[in-house]
């Protein structure tokens, strides 16, 4: 029997090649993303504007089912009025749990210590194409 070879691990060059062929592709992929999304907001607009030009709540097609959905989101108008009523009502859970990375960094590297937060380094590769 003749043994196997092993495979050899790529390259630094042949990594560094396919990161910057996956990340250019990732940046047409977005691309037409973002152009797809900006063309179904305007056909949704239209959807809607028609709906309610007609009075209806949903239209209905062989290619699918067009329906008015109704989200109730916040919308703070006043900060300082929003963070004194959290307080006021022991209702903290209003805001999301995350702190703020750009701030947070601010004041780490000014010295300032927050309590209950810690850094953690994150890692990753800068990549910029010859």
């Amino acid at each position: 029997m003749a043994e196997e070879q092993q495979k050899q691990p790529p390259t630094t060059a042949v990594i560094i090649e396919q990161m910057v062929a996956v990340r250019d592709e990732r940046r047409k992929i977005s691309s037409r993303d973002k152009e797809l999304v900006e063309e179904f907001r305007s056909l949704e607009l239209e959807m809607l504007t028609r709906l309610d030009e007609q009075g209806m709540e949903k239209a209905s097609t062989s290619a699918g089912t067009a329906s008015i959905n109704e989200t109730v989101l916040p919308q703070v108008v006043d900060w300082d009025a929003f963070y004194q009523w959290m307080i006021d009502n022991d209702s903290l859970h209003l805001l999301q749990k995350r702190p703020a990375a750009a701030a947070f960094r601010e004041l780490n590297d000014s010295g300032e210590t927050i309590a209950g937060v810690e850094p953690y380094t994150q890692r990753s590769i800068g990549l910029r194409k010859k």
